[in-house]
């Protein structure tokens, strides 16, 4: 089965981007209450970069460098690209994340003349040739692209293409000389930017399980983290479809292609070894796409997400008062993406964000934190929304009001 269907099998791609902008709407409020992001804001790289320093416990968001930032001109090719002659500058973290050692990577830009308009112009032949090739692919992996910078070969330090999960949503790869190189890249950091959000919006990797065993690839001896090694293994699955979609193109000389199924293969059997310490979503990827049925896992997944068993609900009804009124924590908030899952943020140092499955996610939209909502009142409108017979409906809304409470997202009042 394709990548771009089993990942939409998780979310589409609009709502996974849809997601990801909610959730960062939801941290930026926590750090400035009363700051709203537009979607320019949301999906820029920097801005995302500076609140996920903030979120890990650094100084929060500088929002007036982060509009400089923000205002950083681009070139359309099909894909931003990066074309401020500022951009060394602005660009600093991810430009620093990526050098190789006593490199100092600096980007191409329109203060370069007649190079930067060759290199723009390889770009959007790069991307037109990704879309022709693979076009579901690319409508799938370019979404989570928010704008890509070209590096000066001569500066570059003989990095091909890169991205960096602390500077999400920016590509960067070496000044190319075929479009082919540019779709590969395309293909390559866009599946690594499609991770990073899956990453922070699904069920993917559990944050302990980066103490456990390394994954030691056989061809440079590296030693990656399971993070790091699933990502790989995701690159590696994307690359491996879209060699089989070049036919006569060839790629260019430093192309992972040829290589892309055996390495691919490596990593994935590692990971089977290793799928213990993968939650739900991810999981389900991994087996799907390494050649188990994808229809049963698939009826498997959703199994698992939304069923619950008799035992389930006893244990999270026991203590529910239906007489109970019900409002959020005071120092709880939530926002709800228009997929209708809902984040919820607590204003600790750092913030603890998390996500709300379906159903908690509806109930705690039904409540805010100054009014008390009755249990009556919640069952009438669940009734009417979730469309089940009251039996049914009481005990879903049983079940969310007690993982509420039990999270301290919710309490009852007199």
């Amino acid at each position: 089965m394709s990548t771009h269907a089993l990942h939409a099998a998780i979310a589409p791609a609009a709502a996974l981007v849809e997601e990801r902008r909610t959730l960062y709407r939801l941290a930026a409020d926590l750090f400035t209450p009363g700051t709203e992001l537009s979607d320019n804001l949301a999906d820029h790289p920097i801005v995302r970069y500076e609140i996920g320093r903030a979120l890990a416990g650094h100084d929060g968001p500088d929002w007036a460098r982060l509009a400089r930032a923000s205002a950083m001109r681009v070139r359309d090719a099909g894909i931003a690209v990066v074309a401020d002659p500022a951009a060394a500058e602005l660009l600093e973290a991810p430009l620093r994340i990526v050098a190789p050692p006593g490199t100092r990577p600096q980007p191409l830009t329109e203060a370069d003349g007649e190079r930067f308009d060759l290199v723009c112009s390889i770009v959007a032949e790069g991307v037109r040739l990704f879309r022709a090739l693979a076009p579901r692919m690319a409508e799938d992996l370019l979404a989570h692209v928010s704008m890509l910078a070209v590096l000066k070969k001569e500066t570059s330090g003989g990095v091909v293409s890169a991205s960096s999960r602390y500077v999400p949503g920016i590509v960067l790869i070496d000044e190319p000389s075929l479009p082919m190189e540019v779709a590969e890249a395309l293909v390559h950091e866009g599946a690594h930017e499609k991770f990073f959000d899956l990453a922070i919006t699904r069920e993917f990797l559990d944050a302990a399980a980066e103490e456990e065993d390394c994954f030691v690839n056989s061809w440079s001896r590296a030693r990656w983290p399971l993070e790091q090694t699933f990502a790989a293994w995701h690159a590696y699955s994307c690359l491996a479809q879209f060699h089989t979609t070049i036919g006569a193109h060839q790629p260019g000389p430093d192309s992972l292609l040829p290589k892309a199924r055996e390495r691919a293969d490596e990593i994935g059997r590692w990971l089977i070894e290793h799928e213990t310490a993968l939650r739900a979503d991810s999981r389900w990827l991994l087996r799907s796409l390494f050649g188990e049925a994808a229809g049963e896992l698939a009826g498997e997944r959703t199994a698992q997400v939304d069923v619950r068993s008799d035992v389930d609900y006893v244990t999270l009804c026991a203590e529910i008062r239906e007489d109970g009124n019900f409002r959020v924590v005071p120092d709880v908030r939530i926002r709800r993406a228009g997929t209708g899952r809902a984040v919820v943020g607590r204003a600790t140092r750092p913030p603890d964000l998390f996500w709300l499955d379906t159903d908690a996610s509806w109930v705690a939209g039904q409540l805010d934190d100054v009014h008390p909502t009755s249990f009556g009142s919640l069952l009438s409108r669940a009734s009417e929304e979730w469309h089940e017979p009251p039996d049914l409906a009481v005990r879903r809304l049983r079940a969310s009001i007690r993982s509420l409470e039990s999270s301290a997202i919710i309490e009852s009042t007199p």
